[in-house]
Parts: C-alpha cells; sequence; structure tokens
C-alpha cells in the first residue's frame, strides 16, 4: 500500500463531514477509506441507546444485508473475537485495535465467526475503532485486511488515527439530528428545530448566528456567553480550549484532531452539558450553508458527568486517546501487567505509553499523575 497523500486524507475528511447533512454518503466514504488504506472491507455502526435506533449503519465491501444478518448469527462471537465486552469497554476510543495483537491466536482460530465467515472469505486480521461509547450512544467502525495483502501495517494504522477523530465528531454530531437525512437546502430550517443550542462562527470564534435554542443560551449567559465579541464560557480555560478549535476548524480542519469533541461545560442548575465543534469551510455544502460562517458549535446534553480530564489532557499536554487511557488505568489503580491484558498490548507498549505520559506532563511518579488527575476533573 503506498503512503496515503496529506491532500488525498484532506478531501477523505471533507467528505466525512459531509456525511452529517447527507448520511447516505458513509458507504462511499468507507470505500474511499478501504481504497486508500488498502483494507478489504469497512464497516461502520452507530446506534443511539435512547431510542434503540440506529444512527449510522454503512458497510464496504460486503452487502448491508450480510452484515445484519452476520450481527444476528454471530453476535456473541463477534464479541468475543475482540476479547469479550469486558475488555472492548477498556479499548480507548479512537485508537485503532488490531485484532490479532488484542487477542490470542488460539482464541481467534477457535472462534465461530472467524472460522465460517472471515476465513473462507480471506479476511484473516482486523482493526477495530471505538467511536463513542457512553449512556446514550454507541458506534465502533471495523475494517478488515484480506490475506494477500499481508499483516497490517503502521502506515495503515496511522491512517486510521489520523481519520479516527473526524469520524468520531461527524457520528457525535448526526445524533444531534435525531436520524433525519438534511439537505442543504434545508440545513439552516433544521439547525433551528434542534434541540440542541447550535452557533455558527467565524475563524475569529465571533457569532455570525446561532438558534433560538442557542439565543436563550446567549441571553442568560448559561452555558455560553459572548465575551469581547467571541463565543466563550465561564470557564477561562474552556474558553481557551473552545476557541481554539473554532479557529482551527476554521482553517484548517484535517489538522483540527481530537480538538473540539466532546468539551465538557455545566450550566448554573448543575446540568451537565458537552460542545461539540464542526468545520464548515471545506466542501460546497457546508461552506454554501452561511457565509462568513468557519464552525458550527453543537451545544447539547451529556450523556452523563461531564469530565475535563480528556479534554485538558488532549488539549493542555497533547497526549494521544491510548495515553490519556493508560494514565486514567494508572489513576485507577491498575498495574502495568493488568493494563496490558485489559487492551491487548504488550506490557513494552504500555511502559512506552507511559513515559510518553510522564515526559508530555512534566510528572515523575504515579502519585503526581494521580494528583494531575484530580486537579483537571471538572466540577459538577
Amino acid at each position: 500500500m503506498q503512503q496515503a497523500s496529506v491532500e488525498k486524507f484532506s478531501d477523505l475528511i471533507g467528505n466525512i463531514y459531509d456525511c452529517v447533512i447527507e448520511p447516505e454518503r458513509w458507504t462511499e466514504v468507507l470505500e474511499a477509506i478501504c481504497g486508500e488504506l488498502g483494507f478489504a472491507t469497512g464497516a461502520l455502526s452507530v446506534a443511539s441507546l435512547t431510542n434503540m435506533k440506529g444512527v449510522v449503519n454503512a458497510v464496504s465491501g460486503s452487502k448491508l444485508a450480510e452484515m445484519t444478518q452476520n450481527a444476528t448469527a454471530y453476535g456473541s462471537d463477534i464479541i468475543n473475537l475482540w476479547g469479550g465486552a469486558a475488555r472492548i469497554q477498556q479499548y480507548p476510543l479512537g485508537e485503532p485495535i488490531v485484532q490479532s495483537q488484542a487477542v490470542r491466536q488460539d482464541i481467534i482460530a477457535a472462534n465461530r465467526y472467524y472460522r465460517e465467515w472471515a476465513v473462507p472469505r480471506g479476511l484473516l486480521d482486523a482493526v477495530a475503532l471505538g467511536l463513542v461509547r457512553d449512556q446514550g450512544m454507541i458506534g465502533n467502525a471495523i475494517f478488515g485486511q484480506h490475506e494477500s495483502a499481508g499483516p497490517i501495517c503502521d502506515s495503515q494504522l496511522n491512517g486510521l488515527r489520523l481519520l479516527a477523530p473526524h469520524i468520531r465528531r461527524a457520528v457525535t454530531i448526526s445524533n444531534l439530528f435525531d436520524l433525519k437525512a438534511v439537505e442543504a437546502a434545508t440545513f439552516a430550517a433544521t439547525v433551528e428545530a434542534l434541540t440542541a443550542g447550535v452557533v455558527l462562527a467565524d475563524e475569529n470564534a465571533a457569532i455570525v448566528h446561532s438558534n433560538g435554542t442557542a439565543s436563550a443560551m446567549l441571553a442568560a449567559e448559561d452555558p455560553i456567553l459572548v465575551r469581547e465579541g467571541r463565543v466563550a464560557v465561564h470557564s477561562a480555560i474552556i474558553t481557551s480550549t473552545l476557541q481554539s478549535a473554532i479557529t482551527q476548524a476554521a482553517k484548517d480542519e484535517a489538522a483540527l484532531g481530537q480538538n473540539g469533541i466532546g468539551i465538557p461545560v455545566v450550566r448554573a442548575n448543575g446540568d451537565p452539558l458537552v460542545i461539540h465543534v464542526m468545520p464548515l469551510r471545506r466542501g460546497p455544502m457546508r461552506a454554501g450553508l452561511v457565509q462568513r460562517a468557519g464552525a458550527a458549535l453543537f451545544v447539547a446534553s451529556a450523556s452523563g458527568p461531564p469530565r475535563m480530564s480528556h479534554v485538558a489532557l488532549n488539549q493542555l499536554y497533547n497526549l494521544t486517546p491510548a495515553e490519556i487511557r493508560i494514565f486514567e488505568l494508572i489513576c485507577d489503580g491498575h498495574t502495568r501487567g493488568a493494563i496490558s491484558d485489559m487492551l491487548g498490548v504488550s506490557i513494552a507498549t504500555v511502559k512506552t505509553h507511559l513515559v510518553h505520559v510522564f515526559e508530555k506532563t512534566g510528572c515523575r511518579r504515579q502519585v503526581d499523575l494521580v494528583r494531575l488527575a484530580k486537579s483537571l476533573t471538572f466540577p459538577v
């Protein structure tokens, strides 16, 4: 597989965000990801746990009906192929998990789904991406590797790492539209009808437009407000995080990465909310929605108490999803050996990530990490 060009990644990322407006485009996006990274198959599944309906269901390299049939016939086998439900819960969101590295080969070889469905089709390995996992929604993407392509390589994993936060952001925001397919011409009207607050801002975070819900929030300064002509919140740290994400989204959406996903805020009455930042400039559909708007801010209910740690650890210390997950598990008191078993990686990999955590945070001891985690927990 050739190394994907930056320009092609930029096009892919633009197409990913267009799927928020046209969900039916997920199939062609999966086809493009598989073609660019050399995977044989790709499947994206996101379901709302509040109404038990699918937010996104798309596949590449096989038929949707076949995938649905597999989920019914091999449901428990597929879960066991990734180490079981408890193990899956531990995998870091947005970090590619290689099946052959996470699960013992004897377990894989004995798995009914692997023997009866994957092997006959020449699919000998796979990569999973956890996209969302909370009280309101669960979703993942899985990419299959054909035997003719050889082992899954670093360039494939690095490509998925680059694309993962954009896919996560797009499917999370899609859920706010309550499963409606939105045409570009009626996007503004749909935004007005959303129960979530929506603010359209330029690259300087100045407000271009707000829907009725957001306008009420701004008028009450709860939880969003205008400070020096820019959209802000009451916390200086979160305001900096929010405004930085808006500027990045407007100027270079491909470099936005994890920034602007699930920024936590709390209303005056204590209700937890999150803010998602979506780029608007790139692509004819999104760019034509509202002139001068470079980003859309979605202020929505959180699925649980907001936590500052993920946002701060990424924004302040540039920790990757895998480093953040290991940071959390270390602070929860787990040993390196236990973390290795949970995440399906070697102890050497855990040590490497932990070294990066210490270097990036400036901490020297585990107790320092615990102290840092407590200081970054958002008050509720």
